[in-house]
């Protein structure tokens, strides 16, 4: 399955104002609170997204897999449970958001950026399925959590 085309697409037009904005006021509180330059807190944002995604629809797939599932294809994808209509939403959405994440290059080099962040910032632990992390206070996870259902949904 393709991506959805942004420029025609029904959904797209119902995204299109959050699709630059999703992540916003957290990326700037990130961004001040832990002094990150320019985009980072977007792009962990974007990279925590993905791998919520993954723990959502695929827990056991390995992190690595995002591509796959982005584009409807590969083993992990066709071995896939029978989803709910939420689950489906969910993609077709992350399929907008993370579009540049559909090209394996940009989502494993996205992925070891993330890795080497500090772990008091990610929320996630990149290195095995479905993973949080453990440096990060609950309330902060849950947050993060529900930003992403928000996006999601």
């Amino acid at each position: 399955m393709n991506a959805l085309p942004l420029s025609n697409s029904p959904l797209a037009r119902q995204l299109s104002p959050f699709l630059l904005h999703w992540q916003e006021p957290l990326a700037t509180q990130l961004r001040f609170q832990h002094e990150l330059p320019g985009q980072l807190a977007n792009r962990l944002l974007n990279v925590e997204l993905g791998l919520f995604l993954l723990a959502e629809l695929l827990p056991l797939a390995p992190p690595q897999a995002l591509p796959n599932l982005l584009n409807g294809e590969g083993m992990v994808y066709g071995e896939r449970p029978v989803w709910k209509p939420r689950q489906h939403r969910y993609l077709n959405r992350a399929r907008a958001l993370l579009a540049p994440y559909q090209d394996r290059t940009v989502w494993l080099m996205a992925l070891a950026r993330y890795d080497a962040l500090p772990t008091s910032l990610r929320a996630f632990c990149s290195q095995s399925p479905g993973s949080c992390g453990s440096e990060i206070s609950r309330s902060i996870f849950r947050s993060r959590e529900e930003l992403f259902r928000k996006a999601l949904a």
